[in-house]
C-alpha cells in the first residue's frame, strides 16, 4: 500500500492510497480535505475500496454515489485527481456553503 499527500494549497491537500498488485493499481483513494476554521475537513473523495468505484461529495452527504467508469484503474486514478485538483476550490466553496 502507498501512501502520499498532494499540497494543493497550504490549506488544501489530497491524500492518495494505492494498492498495487503486479505493477498495477487494484484498490484506490483519493481524498481531498481542507483546513476550514482551523479543523481539517474532509470534502470530497473517490475511491473503490469497497468493492465498487464511487465518490462522496461531503458538502451533500456522506453516502456514497456510485460512478460508473469503464477504464483501467490508472486512467481513472489519474482522471479523478485532474479533476479534484481542478475543482477544489469550488467543492471548498460548496462545502463552506452547507
Amino acid at each position: 500500500m502507498k501512501k502520499f499527500s498532494k499540497f494543493l494549497t497550504s490549506e488544501d491537500i489530497l491524500d492518495i492510497t494505492l494498492e498495487i498488485k503486479k505493477k498495477q493499481i487494484v484498490k484506490f483513494a483519493l481524498n481531498y480535505r481542507a483546513l476550514i476554521n482551523n479543523k481539517w475537513e474532509q470534502i470530497y473523495r473517490v475511491d473503490n475500496f469497497h468493492g465498487f468505484l464511487h465518490e462522496q461529495r461531503f458538502w451533500r452527504t456522506k453516502e456514497p454515489i456510485p460512478v460508473e467508469e469503464n477504464l483501467p484503474n490508472n486512467i481513472i486514478v489519474n482522471k479523478y485527481v485532474d479533476y479534484i485538483i481542478e475543482n477544489f476550490q469550488k467543492f471548498k466553496e460548496y462545502f463552506k456553503k452547507k
